[in-house]
């Protein structure tokens, strides 16, 4: 909840209207598939959206008429991949890097959805055009919406499958810092602006990443 409150406080006034980002918050999981040879092969996310947004979804879409907070078989159905239907080119939220090289990602697949506690929770797999070999240089896997409407969070211990010897640890920014660099560049606008239409690209200053290394197989 604390990140909620430091991520989702974000209300500036710059030279014009009130401004308040983000919009949407998704806590992530994160989960990366090594085959044998310490090689990643894709990665499994996970995100639970914000109860507000979870329920703005469940009645735009008429699921849970009844409000009992459960959904039929057939509204699950239903629910599954309403987040799927990307753009072209659409990033997914989700950046892989070897070290600071970045690494392509698929389209997702393989996704499911479900409805519990107020909360939609989603899946979908992403795999790497090649195999990935791991060792010292870590993998990083990065969640952030570079416009910063959404707000990622990782507050899940990342999972590894598979691979031998490897280790995954979560790192968050300094929150600080990012907020200067936000005010930094917010002030740089004109007060005519429209910063909901306009809003800079700095959601990678709030990302938090995993990183994941690992011994000879």
């Amino acid at each position: 909840m604390w990140r909620r409150l430091l991520l989702g406080g974000v209300v500036l006034a710059v030279g014009g209207p009130v401004v308040a980002h983000p919009h949407v918050w998704i806590d992530t999981r994160i989960e990366v598939i090594l085959n044998d040879r310490n090689e990643a092969t894709g990665l499994r996310i996970g995100w639970t959206y914000d109860e507000l947004y979870s329920l703005s979804v469940v009645g735009d879409m008429g699921l849970d008429p009844d409000w009992d907070g459960n959904l039929t078989p057939e509204e699950t159905a239903r629910l599954s991949g309403f987040d799927m239907n990307w753009d072209p080119d659409f990033p997914g939220d989700t950046y892989a890097l070897l070290g600071e090289t970045p690494l392509e990602l698929s389209r997702p697949q393989d996704w499911t959805a479900g409805y519990a506690d107020g909360k939609i929770t989603t899946t979908h797999l992403r795999t790497f055009a090649e195999p990935v070999p791991l060792g010292a240089l870590p993998l990083v896997v990065q969640a952030y919406d570079p416009g910063y409407y959404v707000a990622y969070a990782i507050p899940f211990p990342p999972v590894v499958s598979g691979g031998l010897g490897c280790t995954a640890r979560t790192f968050v920014p300094d929150l600080d810092e990012a907020q200067q660099q936000l005010l930094a560049a917010l002030s740089e606008y004109a007060p005519d602006v429209d910063l909901q239409a306009e809003f800079p690209a700095v959601g990678a200053k709030f990302a938090e990443e995993v990183r994941v290394t690992c011994t000879a197989p």
